[in-house]
C-alpha cells in the first residue's frame, strides 16, 4: 500500500543539474590537451604559444572551436570553468568566438560552466558583454538553476545573475531555481530569489512545493523564509502531501510549530495517505510530534481514548486498516484513471502525477510504467522516460511495447545503437509491427549520421 513515507523515501532531491564531470582533457601530452590546459588554469601567453603549434587553414575561430573534451565542451568552456579572465576575453575579443557557443552534449554555454565552478569574475564578465543569463539547457536548466544548486557561493552568483536580467521562476526539468534551492537547503540563495519575486507556491511534477521540499531536506530556515514570503501552508499539490503531513511523518518538532502558527490545517485528512497528520506522526512513532498535535486536533469519534496510545489503537485496529485500504485502492483506480485521460488530452506534465501516485503503491504496475514513459518521452525528458522503460522490460520481458518506450528513449539520448537494439528487440518479438521496424531503421540512419 501506498504511503506518505514511501513516497518521501524515494525522492532524490539533492540531485543537482547536471553539466556532466569536471573539465576534462584529451588523453595524452598533446597540443590539443595543453591547448585546453592553459585555457582553464588561465594562462594566456601559453595559450597563445599552443595556438602557434596547430594548423589554423579552417581559420582560428574554427580550429579553437573544434578542440573539444569528451564532453564536447571547448576553449571557451574550460577558460569560463577555471575564471580565466584574460583566456575568456581573448577568445571572445580577439578571436570572435560565440559568447553562447554550446558544448556537443547538453547545450552548455561558457557562462553556466562559470556559474557551476563559482567563477564570479568570469561570470561577470560574460554577462558584462552580452552572454544570456537564460540561456537553458536541453534539460531547461539556466545559470540560475546550476546557481541555486551550488550552496558556496551561490547568493552573490544570484544576485549577479538576477541584476542582469535572469528569470526567477524560469522551469528546467519541471523546477524552478526556488525549488533547486529548497531541495539543497540553500536558504541564502533561496532568500534572494524570494527577494525578486519568485513563486513559493510553485507545484513541481511530482506535486511538491517549495515548502514541503524545504520540511524533506529538514531546512527550519528554508520553511520560515517560504512562510514569510507567502507560501501557503496548506498546499498540496495533484499528489495530495501536505507540509504538516510532511512534517509528522518526519517527525520535525520545531517545523510543525511553524506551520501551526502559519495557519497549517491540522484536521486536513485529504491527503495521499487519507489520515490526519496526528495519525502521520503516531503511525511513524514520532511521539513529539504527536503531543503537539493531539491538543489543536478535533478528536476523531472513532478514537475511544484521545491519546498517543489511544490513536494507535485505533489505527491498528483491523476497521481502521480496511478503510485506509478502501480509500487507498478507490484513490488509486481514480488516479489511473485520470492520468489516462490526461496523456490521451496530450496534458503530459499534468499525467505524470496520478501516474506516478500509482507507481509508487505498485512499483510492478507495468502499464503505469509504460505510460508514464511514453509521458516523460513526450515531455523530452530522457532519463526518465528511459528508466520507466527499462522497468517495464525487467517486468515483461516478451511485451514489445516496453522495448518500443526503451528505443525512444535511447533516441531522446542520442545513443543510436542502444535505441537501434532496443527497437530491434522488440521488433522481433512482434514481426508485424511496423512500428517497431521502422523506428529500428530510423535508428540504424541517426546512428550512421553520427559517424
Amino acid at each position: 500500500m501506498a504511503s506518505l513515507l514511501n513516497l518521501l523515501s524515494s525522492l532524490n532531491l539533492e540531485e543537482q543539474p547536471s553539466l556532466g564531470m569536471a573539465i576534462s582533457f584529451p588523453p595524452g601530452d598533446s597540443v590539443e590537451r595543453n591547448l585546453l590546459n592553459a585555457a582553464f588554469k588561465g594562462n594566456l601567453p601559453r595559450f597563445k604559444r599552443l595556438l602557434k603549434q596547430l594548423d589554423v587553414k579552417d581559420g582560428l575561430a574554427e580550429t579553437i572551436s573544434s578542440i573539444r573534451d569528451e564532453h564536447g565542451r571547448n576553449c571557451f568552456h574550460a577558460a569560463a570553468a577555471g575564471g580565466g579572465i584574460d583566456v575568456c576575453k581573448y577568445l571572445l575579443e580577439d578571436v570572435k568566438l560565440d559568447i553562447e557557443c554550446t558544448s556537443l552534449n547538453l547545450g552548455q554555454t561558457p557562462l553556466h560552466y562559470a556559474i557551476k565552478f563559482n567563477c564570479y569574475r568570469s561570470a561577470a564578465y560574460l554577462l558584462q558583454n552580452g552572454a544570456n543569463p537564460n540561456a537553458a539547457l536541453s534539460d531547461g536548466f539556466t545559470p540560475l538553476h546550476i546557481a541555486a544548486a551550488n550552496v558556496a557561493g551561490s547568493k552573490k552568483l544570484t544576485k549577479l545573475l538576477i541584476s542582469k536580467g535572469a528569470n526567477p521562476n524560469a522551469v528546467g526539468d519541471f523546477e524552478t531555481p526556488l525549488m533547486i534551492a529548497a531541495s539543497h537547503a540553500n536558504k541564502d540563495c533561496l532568500e534572494v530569489l524570494l527577494d525578486n519575486h519568485a513563486d513559493p507556491n510553485f507545484i513541481s511534477c511530482l506535486g511538491f512545493s517549495p515548502l514541503t521540499t524545504s520540511i524533506v531536506v529538514e531546512s527550519i530556515e528554508c520553511v520560515k523564509l517560504l512562510l514569510k514570503a507567502g507560501a501557503d501552508p496548506n498546499l498540496k499539490g495533484p499528489m495530495k502531501v501536505s507540509p504538516l503531513g510532511c512534517a509528522a511523518v518526519k517527525g520535525l518538532p520545531e517545523i510543525i510549530k511553524c506551520l501551526l502558527t502559519a495557519g497549517a490545517d491540522p484536521n486536513d485528512n485529504d491527503t495521499l495517505s487519507g489520515i490526519l497528520p496526528v495519525e502521520e506522526a503516531a503511525l511513524n512513532h514520532n511521539h513529539e510530534a504527536v503531543m503537539i498535535l493531539l491538543p489543536v486536533t478535533t478528536p476523531i469519534p472513532t478514537v475511544s481514548h484521545w491519546s498517543y496510545a489511544g490513536i494507535l489503537r485505533h489505527l491498528h485496529s483491523e476497521e481502521s486498516q480496511e478503510e485506509r485500504r478502501k480509500q487507498m485502492n478507490e484513490d488509486l483506480l481514480f488516479s489511473k484513471s485520470k492520468g489516462e485521460e490526461l496523456m490521451n488530452a496530450k496534458d503530459y506534465r499534468g499525467a505524470i502525477y496520478p501516474y506516478t501516485k500509482v507507481i509508487d503503491a505498485y512499483p510492478d504496475d507495468a502499464d503505469a510504467l509504460s505510460n508514464r514513459s511514453f509521458c516523460w518521452a513526450q515531455l523530452g525528458t530522457g532519463d526518465e522516460a528511459l528508466e520507466d522503460a527499462l522497468s517495464c522490460i525487467r517486468l515483461r520481458p516478451n511485451w514489445p511495447k516496453a522495448y518500443y518506450r526503451a528505443g525512444v528513449a535511447w533516441m531522446l539520448l542520442k545513443d543510436f545503437k542502444k535505441a537501434a537494439d532496443a527497437f530491434y528487440d522488440g521488433w522481433k518479438l512482434d514481426l508485424e509491427d511496423n512500428e517497431l521496424e521502422c523506428s529500428f531503421w530510423d535508428a540504424i540512419k541517426a546512428l550512421r549520421l553520427q559517424g
